[in-house]
């Protein structure tokens, strides 16, 4: 979820009853498995989703995403902004130009080169650092009983590294 949420970062989840929104931020688990992770809420129950190259589309419609093009840095650092592209709601990062893509990168299980119809009751999840997931794409939709909650705010951040600096402009942001 890198830039999203960076290690250290300490983020409050609040237990997701009613319906789930697509663009959320969940904490959720694949069947039989049971670790939790934190993805975005992409897709919804019924609908199909396919991956051109670096958009998404729900139905035949690109999502409207803010996509960032980021260079990796140190193990535990926010990854280095480089340029925008689109507008939308929240951002999504890629560590590689669409020029050094190739049909092999992003070759996925679901929905990249035909659409996938997301079953009822499950959601297609994906994590914001999107060359580094692996989230719906790879593992399959995930079941509405098994998302377990919503990430609201990080409540603390404290840097992995640099002394373990406490990072004061992380704290109490919204994730959206």
């Amino acid at each position: 979820m890198m830039n999203t949420i960076v290690p250290g970062d300490r983020i409050a989840v609040h237990k997701s009853f009613g319906s789930i929104e697509r663009g959320r931020i969940v904490v959720f688990q694949y069947p039989k498995d049971f670790t939790y992770y934190i993805a975005r809420v992409i897709g919804l129950p019924g609908e199909t989703i396919q991956m051109r190259g670096r958009t998404v589309y729900i139905n035949e419609h690109a999502l409207n995403e803010q996509r960032v093009l980021v260079r990796e840095t140190e193990p535990y650092e926010p990854l280095q902004e480089l340029s925008t592209e689109g507008s939308g709601p929240y951002r999504v990062f890629y560590a590689r130009s669409v020029e050094d893509e190739s049909p092999s990168v992003d070759a996925t299980n679901f929905g990249t080169h035909i659409p996938f119809r997301i079953p009822a009751d499950t959601y297609f999840v994906m994590g914001d650092h999107r060359d580094n997931s692996e989230d719906s794409r790879y593992r399959g939709s995930v079941p509405r009983n098994l998302i377990w909650g919503e990430a609201s705010i990080i409540y603390y951040s404290k840097a992995m590294s640099k002394g373990g600096e406490i990072r004061w402009e992380r704290i109490f942001k919204k994730l959206h």
